[in-house]
């Protein structure tokens, strides 16, 4: 559901961070914008600002082998009167700019989730960027928030087109399958809401052909866009399971149409594009290929459910 930092301070290059003051508290971040060509790197403006993660339960039904998070058993619960406080004073020091709200699996307490959006656009108002990433176990409530029509999107983790496998891949079989995501995502009006997040994997989604059967599937059921995600090697078994992403979304695809892409040094390469299906749907892909490298600054911030902001997952405690 989400990525952790791999931090190494002393390993940064001096002039591609700059240390800023959050809360009272020095932070490390990037101090460039990443590049088109790999070559050309712009200076990021004065007033950095980061992407803030929420995470309002720690609990996850599911079982996924190769997730990084490794408290998802636990019943964590984010107090919301401690979070708008934090979300007031991170709006009057203007360091936030969007928001992703994941977990844990958010949908495990819809009510909670509910509040937490509400919250968000009270303090920041409808014009910041806020995704939820979900397992899609409880998704079928999401009519229950409030605010959906301001969201930009829902994530669903998908990892494979077909469900037996995906369910294997979740260690679940509460894991949506098809139909039942069909149903939800033909439920409302606006489909751009809808993103599948698919992790690459040697026994999953692990070659050029399956990512194009992946991409056809999510024409098929109405999902607009993927994302490719590179699993990390958070623990052994993700560690023998890893793919490269270049295996798998090649350049020289002629299926794919590129449109963009973006170079950050030899932290991570990411890039855009559109695949046409066979029924002449257009779906949008995007991919990062991260490297298992050390980098020197925070990638965002993140308020988990023990209550506490920190300066990435996993990462050092601001407040």
């Amino acid at each position: 559901m989400y990525s952790g930092n791999i931090r190494n301070i002393t390993s940064s290059a001096p002039d591609r961070t700059r240390v800023i003051n959050i809360l009272g508290k020095p932070v490390r971040v990037k101090n460039y914008i990443c590049s088109t060509d790999g070559v050309n790197y712009r200076p990021k403006p004065e007033n950095i600002k980061l992407q803030l993660s929420i995470t309002p339960v720690s609990y996850c039904p599911a079982d996924c082998r190769f997730c990084c998070a490794t408290e998802t058993k636990c019943r964590k619960r984010i107090d919301t009167e401690k979070l708008a406080a934090v979300l007031r004073r991170l709006k009057d020091e203007e360091v936030v700019r969007g928001v992703k709200i994941t977990g844990g699996e958010p949908f495990a307490d819809v009510g909670l989730l509910n509040e937490v959006v509400s919250i968000v656009y009270e303090i920041f108002g409808y014009d910041i960027e806020m995704a939820i990433a979900s397992n899609g176990i409880g998704l079928r409530r999401f009519h229950e928030i409030k605010d959906l029509v301001h969201l930009e999107t829902i994530h669903i983790s998908r990892h494979h087109y077909d469900d037996a496998v995906n369910r294997r891949l979740f260690g679940s079989e509460a894991i949506p399958g098809t139909e039942e995501i069909r149903e939800i995502v033909g439920s409302v009006p606006y489909k751009n809401l809808w993103v599948f997040n698919c992790v690459l994997l040697k026994d999953g989604i692990n070659s050029p052909g399956e990512a194009h059967r992946f991409l056809e599937y999510a024409g098929e059921v109405g999902v607009p866009k993927v994302g490719f995600i590179v699993c990390s090697p958070v623990n052994e078994y993700a560690a023998g399971k890893t793919i490269p992403y270049e295996e798998i979304i090649s350049e020289n695809d002629p299926a794919l149409l590129f449109t963009r892409g973006y170079f950050d040094y030899e932290y991570c390469h990411c890039s855009d594009g559109v695949y046409v299906t066979k029924t002449g749907e257009i779906t949008q892909f995007y991919g990062r290929s991260t490297k298992i490298c050390p980098y020197g600054y925070s990638r965002g911030l993140v308020y988990d459910a023990d209550n506490h902001l920190r300066d990435g997952f996993g990462g050092e405690i601001i407040i």
